[in-house]
């Protein structure tokens, strides 16, 4: 019932705007007989809409266009007969039948798309149809028959051209709209991946704290005396090493999903950034701050390790926006130096205090707090980034900064880590 009643809303709309663009129209050798656009509406709705069937739309717009000319006929002429309307309009109706009966024929649906054979074949129908349409209204026609089918057969030539330019020009914005969601899908993919492979840091250190755990709980089941506390440490000991057999099932699914995702994909620096720019001016405007990004790269280098970069400069620029108040500029650069590839993202924001820039890496250390719900931040961001470089990428984080003239953090990484 669904498909049916978008089958009726589809063929609803080729009839109304076949009837409406029916009405801005041309009458060259008068007898009733119009040249408007309303073919051209009619024939890309039916190559966009394929599954309405070609003769069930034609009859419909031939059925439609009939009464709606001869309502306006008749409202427009009070004194007018309906057969009068019936021999001015019917002719009209006739030549929709035909269109259809020619368009199905020549498969104009099939061929769209295919330059010359598609105008060849809407020319046909339309020429065609038209010619018989005025072999119809012949005696009520002053110019000469075969002037008139010459005008015929260029205007349709010209009209059948018009169709295909807006067709291939519909065609082009609907195609670049498809390609633009799907690259804003894939840089979301993308973002999300990298945030996903930051957190299975956390997750592989709570494996270690719960290890940690069962070791303090077994030598305390070993050290306790009391045969009921005895047991109860057991327990416990028992208890935890069922969740971390939960923990690494998860990280290592986790791991392998990954792996099997990104085995064999690469990227490169300017792409890198292209992503991370379109994910960061729309923080910036959810933020309502005016910060101006400035993105530079030495050498556009392809890596696989994109995830851990895009997480690493997406996290430094996350904490660069949230040193600036209102309005300011971050940059983003990269530059090889030897056999070592420097990324420095700059700011000129509120720096760090000297007394909290050996601390700022410390898992939990934050001084970001929402000033709405007083929550304070969670103080990972900065501890992951740290730990992705020097674990991953065999690199090290520098960190400069004043009070007054913002924050620059240099990222040293082997060259050889981090290219292909």
């Amino acid at each position: 019932m669904i498909v049916n009643r978008k089958k009726l809303e589809k063929l609803f709309i080729i009839c109304i705007l076949t009837a409406f663009t029916g009405q801005i129209y041309l009458n060259p050798f008068s007898s009733g007989f119009r040249f408007s656009f309303s073919v051209s509406a009619l024939s890309l709705m039916l190559i966009f809409f394929k599954d309405i069937p070609i003769m069930t739309a034609t009859n419909a717009v031939g059925i439609s266009i009939f009464l709606f000319r001869t309502f306006v006929y008749l409202i427009g002429n009070p004194g007018a007969d309906i057969s009068s309307a019936v021999i001015l309009y019917a002719p009209g109706a006739i030549f929709y039948f035909l269109y259809g009966i020619l368009f199905q024929m020549l498969n104009v649906r099939d061929k769209s798309g295919k330059g010359e054979n598609i105008i060849l074949s809407l020319w046909l129908c339309d020429s065609i149809s038209n010619i018989i349409e005025v072999a119809v209204r012949k005696s009520r026609i002053d110019h000469p028959f075969e002037i008139v089918v010459l005008v015929l057969i260029l205007m349709g030539l010209m009209r059948s051209i018009i169709t295909i330019a807006v067709y291939e020009v519909i065609n082009y914005y609907m195609h670049r709209y498809e390609r633009e969601q799907k690259d804003r899908k894939y840089k979301e993919l993308i973002l999300f991946m990298a945030s996903l492979k930051s957190e299975l840091f956390f997750l592989r250190k709570s494996i270690v704290d719960i290890e940690e755990a069962m070791r303090r709980s077994y030598r305390l089941y070993e050290q306790v005396q009391d045969r009921e506390l005895k047991d109860e440490a057991l327990m416990v000991a028992k208890d935890i090493h069922e969740v971390k057999k939960d923990y690494i099932r998860v990280v290592s699914g986790i791991e392998k999903t990954l792996s099997e995702e990104d085995k064999s994909l690469y990227m490169s620096v300017k792409e890198i950034y292209h992503i991370i720019k379109d994910n960061t001016e729309k923080l910036i405007e959810m933020n309502e701050k005016n910060i101006l990004l400035r993105f530079k790269y030495q050498q556009n280098f392809i890596t696989r390790d994109y995830y851990q970069l895009i997480s690493v400069l997406n996290n430094l620029i996350i904490n660069a926006i949230d040193a600036i108040e209102e309005t300011g500029i971050i940059s983003i650069t990269q530059e090889v130096s030897g056999k070592t590839c420097l990324f420095k993202v700059r700011d000129n924001g509120k720096g760090i205090d000297k007394s909290d820039l050996d601390l700022i890496f410390e898992p939990g250390f934050s001084t970001k707090f929402n000033p709405v719900t007083g929550e304070m931040s969670t103080g990972i961001g900065l501890t992951h980034v740290k730990h992705i470089i020097e674990k991953h990428f065999s690199g090290h984080l520098e960190v400069s900064s004043s009070k007054d003239g913002g924050t620059t953090f240099t990222i040293q990484i082997p060259l050889s880590n981090i290219t292909v």
